[in-house]
């Protein structure tokens, strides 16, 4: 309670927090805070449809040249996966622009760490995806060697794509740090976000095959989850409401 403040004020100060929201600025509810949120749950959607189309095209063979024959076989199929992990990378970058501007984080509630690794995950992803269109558009039924410019391609298509995933890993662990700190709802994530985050650190391990579609799958949860929570203005309550009791 503020110097001077009436039980009144008091009361109308809490009811205000269930109201839509101001930010620092004096905007109602921060718009920064809904777009991040709404491009987390685009870059949950291009991931559904890259990771279908990629199982579609049926690409990872065990050698390089009939993964290629594969792929002149499926374009289509490899295109659009390769389409839907650049602009999975973009998106995650547009999410993490936005997030660097609400005041949860102009403010220090949050930690800027978190969208600077979304960033560099959204960029290496993006790569990634650029890579497997170049691919595509080498690949022909006929081809009966591998150069060595597709070669290269692959291998940075391969390298990029799993920085960019262990990158958003530790997105994930840097966010659950803060999300323990902050209590309330916000709390009860932390804990799924530091697991989630170390198990995408297995993408280096090949054998963890099993693991790597886990940790896929639950990073496209944790995306829809906190997406959500952005997008409803559940994270701003949360946070207003610490400002204005601390």
């Amino acid at each position: 309670m503020g110097t001077g403040q009436t039980s009144r004020e008091v009361i109308d100060d809490m009811e205000s927090l269930q109201q839509p929201m101001h930010g620092a600025g004096g905007h109602r509810r921060d718009s920064a805070a809904r777009n991040a949120g709404l491009f987390l749950l685009l870059t949950a959607a291009a991931n559904v449809v890259m990771v279908y189309a990629r199982i579609s095209a049926d690409a990872d063979q065990s050698t390089l040249l009939e993964s290629m024959r594969a792929i002149a076989a499926n374009k289509g199929m490899y295109s659009l996966s390769g389409i839907a992990r650049l602009v999975s990378g973009i998106t995650l970058i547009a999410a993490a622009w936005f997030l660097l501007r609400t005041w949860i984080i102009r403010e220090r509630f949050g930690t800027p760490v978190v969208p600077y690794l979304f960033i560099a995950s959204g960029a290496f992803t993006a790569v990634s995806g650029g890579c497997a269109l170049m691919l595509a558009a080498a690949a022909t039924g006929g081809m009966e060697a591998v150069d060595a410019t597709t070669d290269a391609f692959d291998y940075l298509r391969w390298f990029t794509g799993k920085v960019g995933f262990a990158a958003a890993g530790l997105a994930l662990l840097a966010a659950a740090q803060r999300q323990w700190r902050a209590g309330g709802v916000i709390r009860r994530i932390a804990l799924p976000s530091a697991v989630v985050g170390i198990v995408m650190q297995l993408v280096w391990v090949d054998a963890a095959t099993m693991m790597h579609q886990i940790s896929g799958a639950a990073f496209f949860v944790w995306l829809l989850v906190v997406g959500a929570m952005l997008m409803s203005g559940r994270v701003e309550r949360h946070f207003a409401y610490v400002r204005y009791t601390s």
